[in-house]
């Protein structure tokens, strides 16, 4: 179970692959704002098997083309086959050969540069997203790196001197209004707590809830409709932002139809 109050839980730790130490430094800067403070960076293929093998983090950012015996492509199937640590490549270079090649290393995304705080967040939400679901649907026991959330199937909010029990599946949306969050729930019921929203999505399961917008996170399985502009949840629309709209469609299940 999780249990909002006023505790912090631990932001994932993500290792930031790149030569050119302003792009590393811009990347490590973009990633604090979004609240992902436990970050280190490594300029070649050795630095970051080392930063690996020291504290293997949750999420690489690996660009394509880093100096060294290596290049990020090489590291990128070392890293897969030996390590088994998600990463996305960020990359100048989108050709034919570039992309054939690094899919074969089954990375969870790409960050074409020049790149904006919109695309690196996405691809950031959604990586770690598929990973998670990932590994549930795989039947890893994900208790040892989150055992507040994946133990069960609720979360406990705090009202004064109670702890009130809420299912995740009755937990619709997510709103963030300047320093305030508000969680509304089925049955009508909604809660508003001091904290930021990455500070919520952090106690929830990342397989259940995804932002779809700067002040928005939903619960993906109460999702009925998604249209460019909004998310449907029965008769309640929730706006989907442009940078979030394919990161989030491209986490489900499509086909097309007549």
């Amino acid at each position: 179970m999780a249990v909002i109050n006023n505790d912090y839980d631990q932001s994932p730790r993500i290792l930031i692959v790149e030569d050119e130490p302003f792009i590393a430094e811009n990347l490590q800067e973009m990633l604090a704002i979004f609240g992902y403070e436990q970050t280190e960076i490594a300029n070649s293929a050795n630095q970051a098997i080392k930063a690996i093998k020291a504290s293997l983090p949750d999420l690489i950012l690996l660009d394509v083309k880093i100096k060294g015996d290596q290049d990020g492509i090489e590291l990128g199937s070392i890293i897969h086959e030996q390590y088994k640590v998600p990463f996305v490549y960020i990359t100048s270079y989108s050709d034919k050969e570039t992309v054939n090649r690094a899919k074969h290393t089954r990375p969870l995304g790409f960050i074409v540069k020049p790149f904006t705080k919109d695309d690196v967040y996405a691809a950031i939400e959604v990586a770690l997203f598929n990973k998670n679901r990932i590994a549930v649907n795989s039947g890893q026991n994900l208790s040892n790196s989150n055992p507040t959330t994946y133990n069960n199937d609720s979360i406990f909010i705090k009202k004064k001197t109670v702890l009130e029990k809420v299912k995740y599946s009755d937990l619709m949306w997510i709103e963030a209004d300047g320093n305030h969050i508000t969680l509304h729930a089925t049955k009508d019921r909604s809660y508003t707590v001091r904290k930021s929203l990455k500070e919520i999505t952090d106690k929830l399961p990342k397989d259940k809830f995804l932002r779809v917008h700067k002040s928005f996170v939903v619960q993906v399985d109460a999702v009925t409709a998604i249209d460019t502009n909004h998310v449907h949840m029965e008769d309640k629309k929730i706006p989907i932002g442009r940078s979030y709209y394919n990161a989030f469609t491209a986490t489900l299940n499509t086909i097309s139809a007549s």
